[in-house]
């Protein structure tokens, strides 16, 4: 059976144990898409031999340097498929940080790029307190009525989506998914949206590591993965009221279909 994490923070890991990692979840037969913070991190790890790397600008990394790393960006892309994490953080600490106006430019800049490209594109999408706003953004690169078809261009994915539902209606509406991951199932809400979006608009992820490891940690991390999978998997079959397998098919169909 295949489990995709299409959630993972691989550039979080030290480069010493990465090699291990990787044989860890392979032998489980656990896939990555591997996400990055700033444009400049998908850099160094397009030299390492992972299948799925995606190019991002996480709105808690966004500094005075983010139009630099928005050329990036733009270099990067035609390299890719894959976009993330990228989006907004509108909770106040992170307002404090880096202001709605300077994420949404930043945001508004990535899909601008992205709906030019050539290349369909992936994206996994960070939207607290701003699924909204999001939605506002894409919709209209998503319009039915441009010279451009919804999901020609490219698919969001809302990554451990948080907002209303109402915004959800909208995410679906506009050919959305959403990722899911044990944290979200913990909540009332949570598992409310998971039992109520179509099975065919559902994904994996973890977001491992919540933060940069150091030392040696690599079988450990690997064993976290798998098991944040199976049990993200265990959670919505029984929420469903689906056997496993299928579910888990249905899950792996739901990838493909969206070119992972």
């Amino acid at each position: 059976m295949r489990l995709i994490d299409t959630h993972f923070h691989y550039d979080f890991l030290p480069p010493a144990s990465r090699e291990r990692f990787k044989a860890g979840i392979a032998r489980e037969g656990v896939e990555i898409i591997a996400q990055t913070v700033r444009p400049s991190g998908f850099i160094e790890l397009e030299r390492e031999n992972l299948p799925m790397v995606a190019v991002g600008y996480h709105p808690w990394y966004i500094d005075d340097n983010y139009e630099r790393e928005l050329e990036i960006f733009r270099e990067a892309l035609p390299r890719t498929r894959f976009v993330g994490e990228i989006g907004l953080d509108f909770a106040p600490r992170r307002l404090d940080d880096v202001s709605a106006e300077t994420q949404i430019h930043v945001l508004t800049s990535i899909l601008d790029a992205v709906r030019a490209s050539s290349l369909f594109h992936i994206l996994s999408i960070h939207t607290v307190r701003s699924a909204d706003m999001v939605l506002d953004l894409l919709e209209p690169r998503l319009d039915t009525s441009s010279s451009v078809a919804p999901g020609e261009t490219f698919v969001p994915i809302f990554h451990r989506f948080g907002g209303t539902s109402d915004e959800l209606t909208r995410l679906i509406r506009a050919g959305g998914y959403i990722s899911v991951n044990p944290l979200m199932l913990r909540t009332k809400r949570g598992r409310a949206y998971v039992s109520q979006v179509p099975v065919d608009r559902l994904l994996l992820e973890t977001d491992l590591p919540r933060e940069p490891r150091s030392g040696d940690g690599a079988e450990m991390v690997a064993a976290e993965v798998i098991a944040a999978l199976r049990e993200t998997v265990a959670e919505v079959a029984a929420l469903r009221n689906m056997d496993e397998a299928e579910l888990t098919d249905a899950l792996a169909n739901n990838a493909k279909t969206i070119g992972i």
